[in-house]
C-alpha cells in the first residue's frame, strides 16, 4: 500500500527524474493545386509530424529541426540501462542552467522548478532497447529533457542527469488528433465521461487549471468502492491487508503543468475503476499550510468500462 508521503515521492519521480528518448519527425501535408478549372480535388487529410529523441547511454540525439505545435513523440531508448525520461518547458524569463542545477534535489527544490519549467509528459521507465509514444502540443518555445537511471521510487539527491535541449520555432503541427475520450483536469476535478467502452482508445489529457495535474488509473477489487480507495490511499497507518485495487500501468498520464496537454493510447479492460491525482497542492505549499493531495480536494472519480 502507499501511503500519501509515497504517492507523492512517485509523483516528484514522474515530474522532473525523467525525459524524452528519441523524436522522429516528418512535414505536414500540403494542399494540393487545382489541375482543372473545372474540377477542384479534395484537400487530402494533414498529417501530424513525427519525431523521435533517442536516449542512449551518452546523452541525447534530437533532431536540429524541431517542429512546433503538435507533434507525434517516440522516445526511443538505445542504451544499455532503463532510463525514466521527461520533458519540461522553459518558461518566460528562465534559463536551462537555472532549471538543470535545481535537478540536484528535486524534492527540496520542487517550487523553484515548477516556477522555471512547465512540466509536460514524462515516462518511467523507458526500457533499454524499447520505446514510448505520445502525442504533445509543444506549440513554440525551448525545451529541456532530461533522464536518470530508472528508480522506484523518487531519484534520491546526486543522481547523475543526461540532459538535451532543443527548440521549436516554428508551428508545423496544426492538425488535432481525434481523441476517442477527453479528460479536462483542473483545480479539483475531471471533466470526462463516467463511462467508456473496452479495449484501446487515444485519451486526450488538457490541463485547464492554475496547479499541476495528473490521472492515474487504480481497477477495483471485487464489491470495492471509491470510499474504500480513498480510506487507503489517505490512510498514514500499515493497511491490515491487502489494497482494493491494482495500480493500472502503462494507463494515465505523469504530472503536467498549467496549460499543456499531450494524446496517449490507454487500454482497459472491463470493470470499476477510480481516477485521482494524487500530488500535493502547491498553492499550499507555497503559503507554507500541509499539502494536502488533490484528490483531498475532490480530484477522484469512478469510471466504467463497459464489455
Amino acid at each position: 500500500m502507499f501511503t500519501t508521503m509515497q504517492y507523492a515521492k512517485q509523483i516528484f519521480r514522474a515530474t522532473f527524474g525523467l525525459m524524452l528518448s528519441v523524436l522522429v519527425l516528418a512535414g505536414c501535408t500540403g494542399i494540393q493545386p487545382v489541375t482543372a478549372p473545372t474540377a477542384v480535388p479534395e484537400e487530402p487529410a494533414a498529417e501530424i509530424p513525427a519525431v523521435t529523441i533517442e536516449v542512449n547511454d551518452d546523452g541525447f540525439v534530437i533532431p536540429d529541426d524541431f517542429p512546433g505545435g503538435i507533434v507525434a513523440v517516440t522516445v526511443q531508448n538505445t542504451g544499455s540501462k532503463d532510463m525514466d525520461v521527461s520533458l519540461a518547458r522553459v518558461r518566460e524569463g528562465a534559463s536551462v542552467d537555472e532549471i538543470k542545477a535545481l535537478f540536484a534535489d528535486q524534492e527540496a527544490n520542487l517550487i523553484p522548478l515548477l516556477q522555471l519549467a512547465s512540466a509536460m509528459p514524462s515516462f518511467n521507465p523507458v526500457v533499454s532497447g524499447g520505446s514510448e509514444h505520445a502525442i504533445i502540443d509543444f506549440r513554440t518555445g525551448q525545451f529541456l529533457v532530461a533522464a536518470n537511471e530508472h528508480v522506484d521510487e523518487m531519484a534520491p539527491p546526486g543522481t547523475e542527469y543526461l540532459f538535451g535541449e532543443f527548440t521549436a520555432d516554428e508551428l508545423v503541427g496544426t492538425v488535432e488528433p481525434a481523441a476517442d475520450v477527453k479528460v479536462d483536469m483542473h483545480d479539483f476535478a475531471y471533466t470526462m465521461p463516467d463511462s467508456i467502452t473496452a479495449g484501446e482508445h487515444l485519451w486526450e489529457f488538457a490541463n485547464t487549471g492554475e496547479q499541476w495535474h495528473m490521472i492515474f488509473f487504480l481497477k477495483l477489487g471485487p464489491d470495492a468502492t471509491m470510499e474504500d480507495v480513498m480510506n487507503a490511499v489517505m490512510s498514514e497507518g500499515e493497511p491490515a491487508g491487502p489494497p482494493p485495487f491494482e495500480v493500472v500501468d502503462g494507463a494515465g498520464v505523469a504530472p503536467i503543468s498549467e496549460g499543456e496537454r499531450a494524446w496517449m493510447k490507454v487500454s482497459l479492460e472491463p470493470g470499476s475503476y477510480v481516477v485521482a491525482c494524487p500530488i500535493p497542492d502547491l498553492a499550499a505549499m507555497m503559503n507554507g499550510e500541509p499539502p494536502l493531495p488533490h484528490m483531498a480536494h475532490g480530484m477522484v472519480r469512478q469510471l466504467t468500462v463497459e464489455p
